[in-house]
């Protein structure tokens, strides 16, 4: 397929306001070297209604060579509407050869029902309120007599300090792929275009190693046929880049990995692409090609945009930095907690919501990514 345009844009997600209105721009660039007249087609997915989605301002403009437009989608949600998530995306035609340049762009959802107006406050009557003070002064009063007996009752009816109960401690949550048809999109967004020096992170607990089994990724994109990964290979981790080759490391999974939570991070420096398990060394392989740009869209657990290579077990603590981190950094770090204000820290998805669609970056980017058919387990 022949790839017209990219689409990209500044997060995967809308917060609506209260009356259930919001916005989204798309960045959409002509990448076919020559002038076009290109229609943009606003596309709900799942249960959304095309109702709610409005393009702004004219479909159809004309592209000068590797000339911009920008294209804003309005979304309004009418009241009473169900509970649930919904998703729409931008697609691109060259309006003169539509069935062979077109470009569908990342996904964007928001979260239905609407944010609900705090209730008005009633106004108490006088005599309630001359009431409750009565009960104050009394309460009050009791409390400074039981205090004065030396603290006689302190711990009666509860557990630990002043009859406070213990709470369960919160067990840590993480993101289960089944291997067939869940995964992250996370679009296309600016922060994640970035050209050389890389660093992917990511806790993972593999289940299968066979074929190839995407942890995260950009792409791949057929025209020009580019890609950035970091997965897993035919029972070998392999992180590196591919422009119609791949410039990349990687090293033997053990069979002990199977089953149990492994921290994986790849590397490439300006001089060589490097795998770390566990914070170790696994693999060091000189090349001449780092990140990329890429066409297409980012993924955690598959092809961004799904469709393929979905990698099957838990995975968590996702995190991209537009920088190289050596071997001492990526070992003192694999068990710390980030605030996402880390410099060089262009994307952080902790995945421990424990619920929801909705995988939320933490780092100033703030491109929440979109959970599809995905489950969440805890431990």
């Amino acid at each position: 397929m022949v790839r017209g345009f990219a689409i990209t844009t500044s997060t995967s997600s809308i917060r609506l306001d209260g009356m259930g209105r919001g916005e989204l721009t798309f960045t959409v660039s002509n990448a076919l070297g020559r002038p076009v007249r290109g229609r943009a087609v606003v596309e709900p997915e799942g249960a959304t209604s095309k109702d709610w989605l409005a393009l702004e301002g004219e479909s159809e403009r004309d592209f000068p060579p590797d000339g911009t437009h920008q294209y804003t989608v309005k979304v309004n949600v009418p009241r009473g509407t169900p509970q649930g998530q919904h998703a729409f995306h931008l697609s691109m035609v060259n309006v003169a050869n539509p069935d062979e340049e077109f470009t569908v762009g990342p996904s964007a959802s928001f979260q239905v029902p609407l944010p609900q107006a705090p209730a008005p406050k009633k106004k108490l009557p006088i005599a309630w309120i001359a009431l409750a003070a009565g009960i104050l002064i009394i309460s009050l009063a009791t409390f400074f007599a039981l205090r004065g007996r030396g603290g006689e009752e302190a711990g009666v009816g509860g557990a630990g300090e002043a009859g406070q109960a213990e709470q369960a401690p919160q067990k840590p949550a993480f993101l289960s792929l089944d291997g067939k048809q869940s995964y992250i999109e996370l679009g296309n967004p600016r922060e994640l275009i970035f050209f050389g020096p890389i660093t992917i992170e990511a806790w993972v607990r593999p289940r299968s190693l066979n074929g190839i089994r995407n942890i995260v990724v950009h792409g791949h994109s057929n025209s020009p046929l580019s890609e950035v990964y970091l997965r897993i290979n035919n029972g070998r981790y392999q992180v590196g880049s591919f422009n119609g080759q791949d410039f990349s490391t990687s090293a033997d999974v053990p069979s002990s990995d199977v089953g149990r939570w492994v921290y994986l991070a790849g590397v490439y420096d300006g001089t060589r692409w490097v795998l770390y398990r566990d914070g170790e060394l696994a693999s060091s392989t000189a090349q001449t090609l780092g990140s990329l740009f890429v066409d297409a869209t980012w993924g955690i657990g598959a092809r961004g945009g799904g469709r393929e290579r979905f990698f099957q077990g838990d995975i968590r603590d996702v995190r991209i930095w537009n920088m190289p981190r050596g071997q001492e950094e990526v070992r003192a770090d694999k068990d710390r907690t980030f605030t996402g204000k880390e410099q060089g820290l262009v994307g952080y998805w902790p995945l421990n919501e424990g619920d929801g669609v909705i995988a939320h970056d933490i780092s100033p980017s703030e491109n929440h990514g979109l959970i599809r058919d995905a489950t969440w387990g805890s431990e």
